[in-house]
């Protein structure tokens, strides 16, 4: 099932249809790369050969490459000597090829990383004006986006590039239509955006039931996913589990991490920060209003899939295997379930302005996020839940995961601490409420769940 991504199948298909030679897909790994391909490829007019590279010998590669010719050609007599050679022979065919390199990095590190990109290098340059197109695809995000360095020998040889990341939580309610408003909401802050996870999820069955059989089930899809897919090319980067459970379901601070992680400074940390930021695994997150400040700096899992696999699968896994599911998750999930699912519920409320942004239904944005306030007149600080920030002001909205519609007494009690705090520039005070409300009100700006998945907010390809 095939579902969003209207742009990047757009854009792959003008290319598909084009004079172009080269195009390179990149995102983490399944975040949907060979599904947008193969559904784009679908109106192309030629011969596809499409090829999983493997961390083999480059002959093993060849091999394997030359039997996915024969397949798509029916051409059994085949062999080559050579990549070169082999894509020399599909120019002189004359006639419209596709060729697909999923997972390239695979090729770079059973051949050798710069010669691989050398080679690819030529072998482009020497398509230039045939009828043999290449796409090169690629999970390993840092090794893909080195291929547009200036200093790589790939660098501008690619017509079209297409970094691909995880559904927002606007596209990953399209796998769940009819659903409950909660359901749906709960289901993307516990299963995240990633298609291959989503199209797991049984949306005939409560939050739980699917959390248990996909998550705490041993063998469950969902953290065979995590585990044997998903973090498989993280380990080689250090202690990155430590750093993922630490993270959890929360953020912190360097000085938190580094106490718990590398409390003798060997800059170990900072490193393996750095890498897993290049790799889009976590975040480094800054108040909209201190971008600078390391104090209200924090670093946290930047999927909610991965999220809630550190926050209650992988620390519970021996539990999960001597006391069994249903007793883990009564006594260890469940009781704050609720308070995660409502820090997701933040997340997906500012993502749903940044979709207002991009569909054009707010005008004058300079940046969304958290802000943080010291009250020194009342001796506290704290933060925003979601700030919109204009050159005349801020927005400042309060987020409510509540299970009833909210009342006009907490939205006056909010809105009045919120006014309280001095040196605020503030423009309008509104509420985002799961349940909605039970009043109307023309002094503050009030959003209901529904509002999140509001059609105005399906965005035109191309944007």
């Amino acid at each position: 099932m095939f579902l969003s991504r209207k742009t990047e199948l757009e854009r792959m298909k003008t290319f598909l249809s084009s004079d172009g030679t080269a195009s390179l897909v990149y995102g983490r790994r399944r975040v949907g790369k060979t599904s947008l391909v193969k559904e784009a490829s679908k109106s192309f007019n030629g011969k596809i050969i499409s090829y999983l590279c493997t961390k083999e010998s480059y002959e093993v590669n060849l091999d394997d490459l030359t039997g996915e010719y024969c397949l798509a050609f029916n051409d059994s007599n085949r062999t080559f000597t050579s990549f070169p050679d082999f894509f020399r022979f599909l120019r002189s065919l004359d006639e419209d090829i596709l060729v697909i390199l999923d997972e390239y990095s695979n090729l770079k590190e059973g051949y050798g990383g710069i010669e691989t990109d050398s080679m690819m290098q030529k072998i482009i340059d020497s398509l230039s004006g045939y009828k043999v197109k290449i796409v090169l695809l690629g999970s390993e995000v840092t090794v893909m986006k080195e291929l547009l360095d200036g200093d790589n020998p790939l660098f501008d040889r690619f017509d079209l590039t297409i970094h691909l990341e995880p559904f927002d939580y606007f596209d990953s309610a399209l796998f769940f239509p009819d659903t409950d408003l909660r359901w749906k909401v709960d289901t993307i802050a516990v299963f995240g955006g990633l298609p291959a996870a989503l199209e797991q999820v049984d949306p005939c069955l409560p939050l739980a039931d699917n959390i248990k059989r996909l998550f705490f089930e041993p063998e469950g899809k969902v953290r065979t996913l995590v585990e044997r897919t998903i973090m498989q090319e993280y380990r080689k980067l250090g202690p990155v589990y430590s750093l993922l459970t630490q993270l959890g379901n929360g953020k912190r601070t360097y000085g938190e991490l580094r106490e718990k992680l590398d409390p003798h400074n060997t800059g170990n940390l900072s490193k393996l920060l750095k890498k897993l930021i290049e790799n889009e695994m976590i975040v480094c997150i800054h108040p909209i209003n201190r971008p600078d400040d390391r104090k209200t700096t924090f670093y946290a899992i930047s999927d909610n899939l991965l999220r809630f696999y550190f926050a209650y699968i992988h620390t519970n896994r021996s539990r999960i295997q001597q006391f069994g599911v249903d007793v883990v998750y009564e006594q260890f999930v469940q009781p704050s379930l609720p308070t995660y699912l409502s820090y997701r519920f933040e997340d997906i409320v500012r993502s749903y302005f940044s979709r207002c942004v991009r569909a054009g239904l707010l005008k004058g944005v300079y940046d969304i996020g958290t802000y943080w306030y010291d009250d020194k007149k009342r001796h506290r600080n704290g933060e925003f839940d979601c700030v919109v920030s204009y050159n005349d002001g801020y927005d400042i909205f309060e987020i409510k995961h509540l299970s009833v519609p909210m009342d006009a007494a907490l939205a006056d009690d909010e809105a009045r601490k919120i006014q309280e705090i001095g040196a605020l520039n503030i423009r309008k005070i509104g509420f985002v409420s799961l349940e909605g409300f039970s009043f109307s009100s023309s002094e503050y700006v009030l959003i209901s769940g529904r509002d999140l998945f509001s059609a105005d907010l399906e965005i035109p390809a191309g944007k």
